[in-house]
């Protein structure tokens, strides 16, 4: 005795392929993906695939919107029942914008569980895809987030040209201006300078410096160039952070 599920029957469950929202789904993942592609090659903590994700989401938070008013279509304006698509989406939103950002660690300079809390937001707009009934958007939704996780993690890990950030701070036991001396070595190290600060204090002057690197750079190098260059202008020390 053999057993068939019928075609029609397996399309009433998943629901006729929606090959619109298919397109509008990828077309977000290459918007996405191609602005946290940018923010990842400048070392930001929200990279490719966070930004892939959400952009994600955001679509799919959209299409269900779209969807939500097909279901309420017979009630007519007398009817007591009363349908807001766009606010049940809007409210699931900043509801789970809250669970996201508990998954958000900050470590000094570093930020862990972006991609976490990004999941969280798009899984969200998955569970609302499906509990109106809108699952072949959902369930392709959801297959291009566990290729962006899986897939794209994998090349992630080898991406090397990232921009990488620094600081480091130069104590001088004499006044003096010293910054543009101070820019053009470290720009022979390969070294950025993007903001500095000054600390007077008794005689004595502390530039604490913002620096961003792409290229490997030897900091014991780095560090032996700038005091024997700088020692003369007063330098005592070099700290890097």
């Amino acid at each position: 005795m053999t057993w068939t599920l019928p075609l029609s029957a397996l399309t009433d469950v998943v629901g006729e392929a929606d090959y619109a929202s298919v397109v509008r789904i990828l077309v977000a993942a290459a918007l996405g993906g191609v602005i946290g592609w940018e923010r990842e090659r400048h070392g930001r903590a929200a990279g490719l695939r966070t930004h892939l994700v959400l952009c994600v989401g955001c679509a799919l938070f959209m299409l269900v919107s779209l969807r939500l008013p097909t279901l309420f279509a017979r009630y007519t304006s007398g009817s007591v029942m009363r349908s807001d698509p766009g606010g049940i989406a809007a409210h699931v939103v900043s509801g789970v914008g809250f669970l996201g950002a508990g998954a958000i660690l900050v470590l000094g300079q570093k930020i862990r569980g972006l991609t976490t809390a990004a999941t969280i937001w798009v899984t969200a707009a998955i569970g609302l895809a499906v509990g109106s009934g809108y699952l072949f958007a959902a369930v392709f939704a959801a297959a291009v987030v566990m290729v962006a996780l899986e897939v794209l993690g994998r090349w992630e890990a080898r991406m090397h040209a990232k921009d990488r950030y620094v600081q480091l701070a130069m104590h001088f036991a004499q006044p003096g201006s010293h910054i543009k001396t101070i820019r053009e070595l470290l720009q022979a190290h390969s070294l950025e300078l993007l903001e500095y600060t000054v600390d007077w204090s008794a005689g004595a002057v502390t530039y604490n410096t913002q620096l961003r690197y792409s290229a490997p750079v030897n900091f014991e190098e780095t560090t032996t160039d700038l005091t024997a260059k700088l020692s003369p202008l007063g330098l005592s020390k070099a700290e890097w952070t």
